[in-house]
């Protein structure tokens, strides 16, 4: 059935419901978001399904649109619009930010008639040939603080057939379900001769990794990889931390964390050696990811496990991880508590975990160290990317018998914004010729640790929007669509596809002054 309303609140429905769209984004993301809305501009019929009870994922959980946008001039279209209507709110509460954005996501929605499902995940996808024909989708209601649940509430309870699937999830499991080729980890320095690939960015601290200090024999402490620290440059399956985007305020004026779920007081000895040796150590509270401390709103390593993991282990990966915060939070003895009104449906918990990058597509296009650095042309542009190879550490390992992290890297690499090449939205064509896939892009982990950036997420959520609607107009696969007309439509949307080469030395001296404090 065709579904001309908008709906917003939680669809109760049937068992194996059948929808169909011109359209289907599968993620909620912003980048999804802005998918949907370019899509259904276009007059085609477009539905989003979002795992979560939220839209817009981590610009919805602690991330202002404009935070990792220090060089607003070459960005156009629907993201020039977010960041316009972030700057005009202003601020610091995410719960003001996150409102805004939704409330005019759903203004622009009820304007095209796009729907949104939530509290749904993929099930299993129907494929004929190379084509997505039909997704099925399993009602599993997250908890209360936005953990995702272990196990669906009900299977196969709603399917959704369209002419063209959009893949906008952190995770990228539309795509892996469709049999798409896709890599997680980072590649060697030597797979794409990347200088910044591989193992690297050793920072060591005064703590010894050892059970029994100064026994190797003993065995590590939990936390830290057993896998020896490998040749610089060499391979990893590990990719770079995750952790939530909390605020914080006085512990008169906020609202306690609470009690974790369970507690294992071995799992910290880390912890409390290092808070034993020098609390400085430690990085808590802060509410984002502090590189220069041995841990703290990340659990090491743990996340190099979540990309390719089934939903059971996602849920549990999930609950350690705000397990961790309330155990950080135990054992700095901090004074601070949860900000009131910050997330008022997730008990002021971040809904989000900040997935800052996990599947990688293989697609006809892979983007690499050397497009950021403008040392290969790309000939169909769908927006720029600007931002530096941002890599939070990777894991922690034993280095000359103490604690080291791993795999830290910040780079300011490009000589300007560059070019995010189309094929790196689309598979290969023998693989799927009707999925695009704006989130988990084909890419290097060095070059996606420089595109993650919600604003850049967003730009080519809207450019494929744009791409499946012409996809679908003209009849052909998402691989063959008449690149002169597609340059165009994009250009009709206000998206910058070229740098013109003018000043990039604002963004170059705040990233400069910004990594002297890494230092």
């Amino acid at each position: 059935m065709r579904f001309p309303i908008l709906v917003f609140h939680v669809l109760a429905l049937a068992a194996a419901a059948e929808y169909e769209a011109d359209v289907c984004v599968y993620g909620g993301t912003a980048s999804g978001m802005m998918a949907g809305i370019a899509a259904a501009r276009t007059g085609h019929t477009v539905i989003i399904v979002e795992p979560s009870r939220w839209l817009g994922g981590m610009v919805g959980g602690g991330l202002r649109v404009a935070i990792d946008c220090k060089y607003p001039r070459d960005i156009g279209g629907l993201t020039k619009m977010m960041l316009e209507e972030d700057a005009r709110i202003g601020g610091e509460s995410p719960h003001e930010r996150q409102k805004a954005f939704r409330d005019l996501f759903k203004r622009l929605a009820e304007v095209h008639g796009l729907q949104v499902l939530y509290e749904h995940r993929l099930g299993r996808v129907e494929k004929v040939d190379k084509h997505v024909v039909r997704i099925h989708l399993d009602h599993a209601p997250p908890e209360a603080d936005g953990c995702p649940a272990a196990e669906a509430t009900t299977k196969d309870s709603a399917q959704i057939v369209a002419k063209v699937f959009i893949d906008a999830s952190y995770e990228g499991d539309l795509m892996a379900g469709a049999g798409v080729s896709y890599v997680t980890g980072r590649e060697s320095a030597q797979e794409y001769g990347e200088s910044l690939a591989g193992v690297r960015g050793l920072r060591k601290f005064d703590i010894d990794p050892y059970v029994k200090p100064g026994d190797p024999s003993s065995g590590l402490l939990p936390m830290i990889d057993p896998e020896p620290v490998g040749e610089m440059g060499a391979a990893s399956p590990h990719t770079m931390a995750y952790n939530f985007r909390l605020q914080f305020v006085p512990e008169s004026e906020g609202r306690p964390l609470g009690s974790p779920s369970r507690e294992n007081p071995g799992q910290y000895e880390l912890v409390r050696r290092a808070l034993a040796k020098d609390p400085a150590l430690i990085g808590w509270p802060n509410g984002n990811y502090n590189r220069k401390t041995v841990i703290s709103s990340g659990i090491p390593g743990r996340q190099s496990a979540y990309a390719d993991a089934d939903w059971p282990e996602r849920a549990a990966i999930w609950r350690e991880w705000i397990d961790h915060a309330k155990i950080m939070h135990q054992l700095t003895a901090s004074t601070d508590a949860l900000k009131p009104g910050e997330y008022p449906d997730s008990g002021d918990f971040p809904p989000q975990l900040y997935i800052r990058l996990a599947r990688r597509m293989k697609g006809r296009y892979v983007m690499t160290q050397h497009n950021l650095a403008h040392e290969t042309t790309v000939t169909h542009s769908i927006g720029l990317g600007f931002y530096f190879v941002d890599i939070y550490p990777c894991r922690l390992v034993a280095l000359d018998g103490k604690v080291a992290s791993e795999g830290e890297t910040n780079e300011l690499i490009s000589p300007g914004p560059y070019p995010i090449a189309y094929g790196s939205l689309t598979p290969e064509a023998r693989e799927c010729g009707n999925l695009l896939v704006p989130v988990c892009i084909s890419a290097s982990h060095v070059a996606l640790s420089s595109i993650r950036m919600e604003p850049t997420y967003m730009i080519m959520g809207e450019s494929a929007g744009i791409a499946a609607a012409q996809a679908i107009e003209e009849g052909l696969d998402v691989q063959d669509i008449d690149m002169a007309r597609y340059e165009a439509a994009l250009e009709g949307a206000g998206q910058i596809l070229r740098w013109d080469g003018q000043s990039y030395a604002d963004f170059r001296r705040g990233w400069e002054k910004w990594k002297a404090t890494q230092e």
